[in-house]
């Protein structure tokens, strides 16, 4: 049974890059996965606006709406373009969906999938952030400015939490076809329990896994920054992380590794709520 991966193109209000496209492909065809490039016609509600104003809004929302459909005709142009050197086969999901239940209808259509490929960015968060809570599925963030390479080498970030347990699960499909694994592990951070962790690193070798046992210190850096730092002075290919580890309003709040992974991931992360 082959993995099925869900690719969630925006059209409206900003276009998705064709970067995300190509990244996505890579990421499928590595892993012999198929692929389902998910497409909307955004339309725009009827707005009859209680008061006399300057603005036209019939013009916008008929602008709004072409911008989607053009938009989409664009991205469905680049797959077919990609897939034209490649060979690979990318199914299209089109789709109509009102404005503003865009995100939530990606998130329904990615419960039919095994995990769906997002890109990482400030004006792009909150669709990841609906995906994680709303699909009940695993996410791959690339960053912005990634050109896809294989993912051969694998850096988890593990603290021990539920969250990081699901993720490492939801990521055995890469798993499975990786060279080596680094568990990373922030040691002043957060108290980590080293017996359990040492089980998981056993665990990870007698599966016949290269691993590395990395423990670092943050020195005064976000979680999330020292993660990344330690992943890629390692060559890792793909981070595996928990997803909100505590509920959505702390998050907010406070901050944590998840929301800053959202904009500002270095390399290609899988997360898992």
């Amino acid at each position: 049974m082959k993995p099925q991966f869900h690719l969630p193109l925006s059209t409206y209000p900003d276009a998705s890059s064709f970067a995300i496209i190509d990244n996505a492909i890579g990421l499928a065809k590595q892993n012999d996965a198929h692929l389902v490039a998910s497409i909307p016609q955004v339309r725009i509600p009827q707005v009859h606006p209680p008061f006399p104003t300057v603005i036209d809004v019939e013009t916008w929302r008929g602008q709004a709406e072409r911008y989607s459909r053009d938009s989409g005709t664009s991205l469905r142009e680049h797959v077919a373009d990609a897939i034209s050197e490649t060979g690979f086969e990318v199914r299209i999901h089109g789709f109509e969906v009102r404005e503003p239940f865009v995100y939530e209808r990606f998130s329904e259509i990615a419960k039919c999938y095994d995990l769906s490929i997002v890109e990482a960015s400030e004006l792009s968060r909150q669709l990841p952030e609906t995906l994680l809570f709303g699909s009940g599925r695993p996410l791959v963030l690339f960053p912005a400015t990634s050109d896809y390479s294989r993912v051969d080498t694998i850096a988890v970030a593990w603290d021990g939490s539920a969250t990081a347990a699901r993720a490492l699960s939801c990521a055995r499909v890469f798993i499975e076809r990786a060279i080596k694994v680094q568990v990373i592990s922030i040691t002043d951070d957060k108290d980590i329990d080293e017996a359990n962790r040492a089980l998981l690193i056993s665990s990870l070798k007698h599966s016949g896994l290269d691993v590395d046992d990395v423990s670092i210190q943050a020195f005064g850096e976000t979680a999330t920054a020292a993660i990344q730092s330690a992943a890629l002075e390692r060559k890792a290919d793909l981070l595996v992380a928990g997803g909100f580890g505590h509920s959505r309003l702390r998050e907010f709040i406070l901050g944590g590794v998840t929301r800053e992974l959202l904009v500002k991931a270095e390399l290609p992360v899988l997360l898992a709520h």
